[in-house]
């Protein structure tokens, strides 16, 4: 009964690990422990009738039968941890025997109990482990021939483990079957990792190409924005040379205010945010005159100071860069309390592009963990997924991050009291 119950225990994990739950952590965790305590009840019923592999196939059975309400994932891939659960006690049948004959020591007594035991819980580890992220990738797809296969497979483990298979092997068929079995374990690990690592990489590729599209769709943007700037300019320049003409009409008469004020006219327009200039390179200068106007609406101080026509980058990622770093410094500075403002810089030295924001405000206070609310999926992502960062003050920076990622790239936040300084860093 003692190794039933950590055979149970066992697949009740797995369970609770592998598959995608439905409802809030401890919801699911008393679930399946009621399911647990039920198993051990029939397990001891149908050792009694019909010996320990069937108490162990009844248990799973309940868990499956609990998991059909309890999780999102497709009816194969439940039914395969029920497989998987009946292979692994046969295998280890199969295993401990031999592996106590070679021990140095007399397997008797503890050792015959814990051995069996220890085997079975790094089993189910190991497995639990190499089958996560697989099981999880894949926790919204429907049953498909390749899971069916998979299934196949593990059945056939099962028969090489239980020795129905021992005709074919003519020589030390017991060796022969943890040989088979563990190819066969190995087998379908590499199937299923493949598989997953696969979707992966369809799935990275699926991003380039929306982060691709994201860039054209940007690049116009930009340009439509340089090209109004442009006109706003022209506008300007024919108003001057308006003013010229006026001011030169006006030289001989008594009006002696009209040239004072065509003067102030032109210095006032070049004053204008969104007609200043910030950058020798037009779109980059374009993106900061947008941010300035901005910044001058909401009565926030904009100061800027770029050189980037050394930059080898795509105009159009060095655009998204400065837009979303800009974008984020106007809209925190412009909602800060007391002193409101902004300033720009970026510049590059050797091959690195350095840019920098420092503007007004105040970093969130980090936000912990807390299992309240959340699925016991939701903690295992916690523990065991590569989280995207979420470093306080960088919400809001996904291209960025994206780019950055792509040229080895770094985004580091600091404060000080009233302020906080962004700064990317990253090698072209």
């Amino acid at each position: 009964m003692i190794s039933l119950a950590f055979v149970l225990l066992g697949t009740g994990l797995l369970y609770l690990c592998l598959l995608e739950d439905r409802f809030r952590l401890w919801t699911t965790v008393g679930c399946y422990g009621a399911a647990y305590v039920l198993s051990l009840g029939l397990g001891w019923i149908l050792s009694g009738l019909a010996g320990p592999l069937w108490a162990c196939a009844g248990g799973a059975l309940l868990f499956f039968l609990a998991s059909l309400f309890l999780s999102r994932n497709n009816p194969l891939q439940k039914l395969y941890l029920v497989l998987l659960t009946v292979s692994n006690t046969l295998f280890l049948q199969a295993l401990v025997p031999p592996l106590l004959g070679t021990l140095p020591f007399s397997p008797a007594g503890i050792w015959g109990e814990v051995l069996p035991i220890l085997l079975q819980l790094l089993l189910t580890g190991f497995l639990g482990l190499c089958l996560y992220h697989p099981f999880h990738h894949f926790q919204d797809r429907g049953p498909s021939a390749f899971l069916g296969g998979v299934c196949l497979l593990q059945i056939l483990c099962a028969l090489i483990s239980a020795g129905r298979l021992d005709p074919l092997f003519r020589y030390q068929p017991a060796g022969a079957r943890v040989f088979w079995a563990g190819i066969l374990y190995l087998l379908i690990l590499f199937l299923l990792r493949s598989v997953y690592q696969a979707g992966r990489f369809r799935q990275r590729t699926g991003e380039e190409a929306a982060r691709t599209a994201m860039l054209d769709m940007e690049s116009g943007d930009f340009s439509d924005l340089l090209a109004v700037i442009k006109e706003a300019r022209d506008a300007r320049k024919a108003g001057e040379y308006a003013l010229d003409t006026v001011q030169v009409m006006l030289q001989d008469g008594n009006e002696s205010l009209v040239p004072a004020y065509a003067a102030s006219f032109k210095e006032n327009s070049r004053r204008l945010p969104l007609l200043a200039f910030y950058s020798e390179n037009p779109y980059v200068g374009g993106v900061i005159a947008a941010k300035a106007a901005f910044c001058a609406q909401n009565h926030v101080a904009f100061e800027s100071s770029a050189k980037v026509e050394d930059v080898s980058l795509p105009t159009v990622e060095l655009c998204v860069l400065v837009n979303e770093m800009l974008t984020k410094a106007c809209l925190e500075a412009s909602q800060a309390s007391g002193e409101k403002k902004v300033r720009f810089a970026a510049f590059s030295t050797e091959g690195v592009l350095t840019v920098e924001t420092v503007y007004s405000g105040e970093l969130p206070n980090p936000q912990r963990f807390s299992p309240k609310g959340k699925t016991f999926s939701q903690l295992l992502a916690w523990l065991f997924d590569d989280r995207p960062r979420e470093e306080r003050g960088l919400q809001g920076l996904d291209n960025t991050l994206a780019l950055l990622s792509r040229y080895s790239g770094k985004l580091s936040v600091s404060s000080a009291p009233g302020e906080i300084l962004l700064r990317a860093v990253l090698r072209f």
